[in-house]
């Protein structure tokens, strides 16, 4: 009885192993196939390189490189200590560090964490040759981006971030991954998506350790494309270097076509602060420095322009017949209005002057009187056809538009009437009006090319794409009265006393206008918009020197170096 007891037993033992070895081999053997088939072959993912920005000449300035990160999968890990050990001694770096960001990965066992990011080439040899006897340990090979000019042009070329999740969801359609990369400010945001590139990936077969066996197939990322500038790199550099240690902005610009040859903005940066870990501190400084090294000065800030646009005044003047090229009106030093006395910058006056004489010496007595004649709605009305108070459209982002005053603009935003004292200050480049310097670099082109407003771009072609053309609108002035206008600015440089004879140049000729923006910090804003040579212009030059005093000395003086350096490169 108690045999067969027994027998029975195990019979149904061995029934339940059948039934269990039928349940693995037949109704489980698609689900464990699949498993088996996920285990050998794995998906790698293979990063698009961001395309080159090159300069008018070719030159590069950002670029793809490569970068190799060491990369650990914990559930592999087979002898912790000597693998510690060898890192250690490969990367220089103490044991404790090591073994401290090993652990991190055990938060995802199962997929290769990065540890290590960007070890060099050297480095890389080294761990790919004990990669061999420590199966968890792998090399990834990805692109970094590299700022070969550091500081020169950063505010036009920007930098790039990693994107965030709420970025990640919104953008997970168009083929972003979570480590990927966009570009936050200048060229790399602008044009994020032509740089950028398409990602692509391979499937491989691996062995138990997890090595390349076999490449089962492949899709080849797309590199990005490539951008050319219209920036000369050698006057770029110039430019930045004038600005070392300086705030404000300098802007070189083909006046005809509205090329920007050449934009700099201080305080700088170096953009590879925000692509290496290692130089965290550094970006967070300056993402919290005071004076705003992150500001493209050259089109995100306003700033009132002073004497610079007495320009716009004469020609509203003369357009409208308000006053002639030989209207006489004399400075004692200061003009009364309402009781209240308006001194010009010149203590005891310019004496009796024409309008040429007036912009030559950037007498205030003699545009006050002509802005009284003008009037506040044909001086705003002017200054719109100059594009002042309308973004200028160049292809980078976070232009401002400035601010466009008029009787109507104070009534709907202040709630107040016009009064004239305001119109005495409107007409000197004071008051309400706000500017960006790339404003007025547009303003002086259309001196400079005889009555064109020109659109400002700084890409010249993507990849082997050019952009169209540059566009122009041909402004209603008369060729009689902006020669008139442009006679007084080349006495500005040119002329005896004039206000920017730190300017002037031997072997050809430089006209503009200087000014001095008055702030309500105690301290002035110097200006210098001009343009060369006088009888075919081929750049306009506006340098500003924000709280650096009076534009004739300074940013004249700085616009002539720019100018002499342009002779140089070939350029004037």
């Amino acid at each position: 009885m108690r045999e067969k007891v027994y027998s029975l037993i195990l019979v149904f033992c061995l029934a339940i192993v059948l039934a269990g070895l039928a349940y693995t081999q037949i109704w489980m053997s698609e689900r464990y196939r699949e498993m088996s088939e996920g285990n050998r072959l794995k998906v790698v993912a293979l990063v698009a390189p961001r395309g080159t920005i090159y300069d008018s000449t070719g030159e590069d300035m950002v670029k793809d490189v490569l970068s190799f990160n060491v990369a650990v999968i914990y559930s592999r890990i087979e002898k912790m200590d000597s693998l510690v050990d060898a890192l250690s001694s490969i990367l220089g770096v103490p044991k404790e560090e090591v073994a401290s960001k090993i652990k991190k990965s055990r938060a995802q066992p199962y997929t290769p964490y990065n540890i290590v990011s960007d070890v060099g080439i050297e480095k890389a040899i080294h761990i790919e040759e004990i990669s061999g006897d420590h199966p968890s340990l792998f090399l990834e090979v990805t692109s970094k981006r590299e700022y070969l000019q550091g500081e020169t042009a950063a505010n036009v070329l920007g930098y790039i971030g990693l994107i965030n999740r709420p970025e990640f969801e919104r953008l997970r359609p168009y083929g972003f991954r979570m480590n990927d990369s966009i570009g936050r400010s200048g060229i790399e945001k602008e044009y994020d998506n032509y740089l950028r590139g398409r990602h692509g990936g391979k499937q491989v077969e691996v062995d138990h350790r997890g090595r390349e066996v076999m490449v089962m197939g492949l899709k080849e990322p797309v590199t990005g494309k490539p951008v050319q500038l219209t920036i000369n790199l050698e006057l770029q550099k110039f430019c930045d270097g004038l600005l070392k240690d300086k705030r404000g902005s300098i802007i070189a610009m083909n006046p005809s076509t509205g090329a920007v040859v050449a934009m700099a903005s201080a305080p700088s940066y170096d953009p590879n602060i925000f692509v290496d870990r290692k130089r965290n501190d550094e970006a967070l400084k300056v993402l919290e420095d005071e004076e705003y090294p992150l500001l493209n000065r050259a089109i995100s800030g306003s700033y009132p322009p002073g004497s610079v646009f007495k320009v716009v005044v004469a020609t509203a003047s003369l357009e409208g017949g308000t006053t002639t090229p030989s209207t006489l009106f004399s400075c004692m030093g200061k003009f009364i209005l309402g009781g209240r006395a308006f001194h010009c910058w010149k203590e005891h006056g310019h004496g009796e002057q024409v309008l040429i004489d007036a912009i030559k010496n950037s007498c205030n007595v003699y545009f006050w009187r002509m802005g009284l004649l003008v009037g506040v709605d044909n001086i705003a009305d002017y200054a719109g056809r100059f594009g002042i108070g309308s973004k200028t459209g160049i292809d980078l982002p976070g232009e401002a538009s400035g601010i466009l005053p008029s009787a109507s603009w104070k009534k709907k935003n202040l709630k107040e009437r016009w009064y004239r004292g305001e119109t005495l200050n409107y007409a000197v480049g004071q008051g309400y009006m706000l500017c960006t310097p790339l404003q007025i670099a547009r303003m002086i082109s259309v001196f400079a090319n005889r009555g064109f407003l020109v659109r400002p771009y700084i890409v010249e072609k993507i990849g082997d794409l050019p952009l169209a053309p540059s566009e122009k609108i041909k402004l209603d002035i008369s060729r009689s009265n902006l020669d008139v206008v442009r006679r007084g600015m080349r006495a500005v440089v040119n002329d005896r006393r004039g206000t920017g004879m730190k300017a002037r140049q031997k072997s050809f000729i430089v006209s503009g206008k200087t000014g001095t923006a008055q702030t309500s910090k105690g301290k002035s804003h110097g200006w210098f918009g001009g343009f060369a040579p006088f009888d075919d212009a081929r750049l306009t030059v506006v340098v500003f020197d924000e709280y650096g005093g009076k534009g004739g000395y300074y940013a004249a003086e700085t616009a002539g170096k720019v100018f002499n350096k342009a002779k140089e490169l070939g350029l004037i």
